[in-house]
């Protein structure tokens, strides 16, 4: 019983460390936490990806290549996540009620910019297919073909119906 017990209370601490991502994904109907573990790391491979395919972009228009900031990742992430909380199936905005612009956003989130860009997004359900529509939009191109940018975040989050919701923070110092 006690071998037991000690198994669970591992489990138990490993999950309340898991990556606050997790809890904005899908809920499964039976709670299953290893569903959203996998979620969690899902989401983190998905938001590199989108690194990865933004940086190929640029490298075709002979822009340098984005570096991942982690203060852009942390606004990217609590601004998505925010997206998807509203309402039964989100809300697509760069800035929702009570929420301050985007720059101050950035600025609380520790990084100091020259200037910045954002996209978001909703609906798409791989990295390719929300690259796919920020490219197909004219001010969305513009922000990953913006040369002058230097630095990225991205978010991504679930709403409760399962609508993926995305971010691109861009910036330069």
């Amino acid at each position: 019983m006690r071998k037991v017990l000690a198994v669970l209370f591992v489990l138990a601490a490993a999950l309340t460390v898991a990556p606050a991502s997790t809890a904005t994904s899908t809920p499964s109907g039976d709670g299953d936490r290893v569903d959203q573990a996998r979620r969690g790391s899902e989401v983190q491979l998905l938001r590199q990806r989108v690194v990865t395919l933004t940086n190929n972009k640029r490298r075709a228009r002979g822009c340098p290549v984005l570096r991942r900031n982690d203060a852009l990742d942390r606004a990217a992430q609590t601004h998505t996540v925010k997206m998807a909380g509203r309402g039964r199936n989100g809300t697509l905005s760069h800035q929702l009620p009570g929420e301050p612009g985007v720059g101050t956003r950035l600025r609380r989130a520790g990084y100091d910019w020259s200037g910045w860009g954002e996209n978001v997004a909703a609906g798409q359900t791989t990295a390719r297919a929300v690259m796919r529509s920020w490219m197909n939009s004219r001010g969305h191109r513009r922000n990953i073909l913006n040369c002058r940018f230097r630095h990225i975040g991205v978010g991504l989050a679930y709403a409760r119906t399962g609508t993926p919701y995305w971010t691109q923070d861009f910036g330069y110092r």
